[in-house]
């Protein structure tokens, strides 16, 4: 490797510790020393940005925008804690029905670590009011938030779209994610099971259990009058459902319509929904991708590239590429990150594939990346733990740990029988 080649790949590895030793955002990171690598590798000032992923920052800023209403006026709580009510007392139907609304808010756009941050805590009220054990509520609802994550509106999407594109491959959005939903609801139900979930189907249900089920979580504000700021936001939803999956229109237009037409007509905070908008996930977005853009100036990912597709092998290259990606997911809490280092990575490795392949290709990564979410170094494990009573903090924590560290080292072999069923 060349000179610029092996300082990209030491500054990509200082990145990402600098960050998780000072607990730096990573795009924060990875801007300086983008433009650091470009100055001593001799790129162009004007290739440097060339990987500024204009698209995706508008789609994250607008779909959160638009969802910042939607959870400003009340509206997915009341979802949230409807859905709840309605297992009306039949305690395996919770984690499920939480579950479902994780799937369902991040297949219409939520970003999923927006998601698990509203699920979550929920999740982890109604498992110590119903004496569910609290891992088993943990994973099934964080699992769901995933299950939804690369629906054809999701800015995950958008990532996996966009860096593939870039790197000439094709693929079916519409398989990736019902190929990963599947995954993550087979996955789910193996572990609900594993974990007692067969103790839970087989409790009785009585009255008292149904008013129970309902109280903690939403018997006040289902009890409360629905105002015109929550009706108008669920409208806004469904709006943009139609919008963008019947009339075809485009998502971020779709999303920033609907956002201004809520800020018009109710006046929120002007100040507070600008601030809502993760800015973070935004910065992490562009400083990554950026990054990345770098990375190929350089010629270092057509370098490894070739040292991965020297293995003679594809099927070997491609678990040497689903064990990067597992490694990587476990220690950096961000998906976009490992999305935007790894996808291109297994686009340059296995460039010749065709598209139903390369499909199985992303299922096989992205699942891996997806089931280490829950880990307790990520944003999800870490709600988990500040919601549990503390005599169960220290048997949680060891078992999210194991679950991720265990996912990590089966997923990628079982995963990738996949595309090798499919002639990789």
């Amino acid at each position: 490797m060349s000179g610029p080649e092996v300082l990209s790949l030491v500054l990509l590895v200082a990145v990402f510790a600098l960050a998780i030793w000072r607990d730096v955002n990573v795009g924060l990171v990875a801007m300086p020393a983008a433009f650091l690598l470009g100055r001593v590798a001799g790129v162009p000032k004007e290739q440097i940005l060339a990987g500024f992923p204009t698209g995706i920052v508008a789609l994250i800023v607008g779909v959160m925008y638009m969802f910042g209403h939607a959870q400003r006026s009340g509206a997915i709580d009341r979802v949230v804690h409807g859905i709840v009510r309605v297992s009306g007392g039949r305690d395996w139907v919770l984690p499920w029905s939480l579950f479902a609304v994780g799937a369902v808010l991040s297949g219409i756009g939520t970003l999923p670590s927006a998601t698990v941050a509203i699920v979550l805590p929920v999740a982890m009220r109604v498992a110590r009011n119903r004496g569910i054990d609290p891992v088993l509520m943990a994973i099934v609802a964080a699992h769901g938030a995933g299950a939804g994550g690369f629906s054809p509106m999701s800015p995950w999407a958008a990532i996996v779209e966009s860096l593939a594109a870039k790197a000439g491959v094709h693929y079916s959005p519409g398989l990736l994610f019902l190929g990963l939903a599947g995954f993550d609801v087979l996955s789910t139900a193996i572990f609900f099971f594993a974990l007692g979930g067969l103790g839970l189907v087989r409790r009785g249900r009585t009255e008292e259990d149904a008013d129970a089920a309902a109280r903690p979580v939403g018997a006040v504000r289902g009890a409360s009058r629905i105002t015109p700021y929550e009706i108008g936001s669920l409208a806004g939803l469904g709006a943009f459902v139609l919008a963008v999956l019947v009339l075809d229109l485009n998502i971020v237009f779709a999303a920033f319509a609907v956002g201004l037409a809520l800020h018009l007509a109710f006046r929120p905070d002007g100040r507070r929904v600008i601030a809502d908008i993760p800015w973070g996930v935004v910065m992490l977005t562009i400083g990554v991708l950026v990054y990345v853009g770098d990375l190929e100036a350089t010629g270092t990912l057509k370098t490894i590239a070739g040292h991965l597709g020297g293995i003679g092998a594809p099927l070997v290259a491609a678990l040497a590429i689903a064990y990067v990606a597992a490694l990587f997911a476990t220690v950096e809490s961000s998906t976009v990150a490992v999305l935007g280092v790894v996808v291109p990575l297994t686009a340059a490795v296995l460039p010749h594939q065709t598209s139903a392949t390369f499909t199985a290709l992303l299922i096989a990564v992205c699942g891996t990346i997806g089931a280490v979410g829950i880990s307790p170094l990520h944003l999800g494990g870490g709600l988990v733990l500040a919601n549990v009573d503390d005599g169960d903090h220290r048997r949680v924590f060891r078992w999210l740990l194991g679950w991720s560290v265990g996912a990590a080292i089966v997923l990628p072999a079982v995963l990738m029988l996949l595309p090798l069923s499919l002639g990789l």
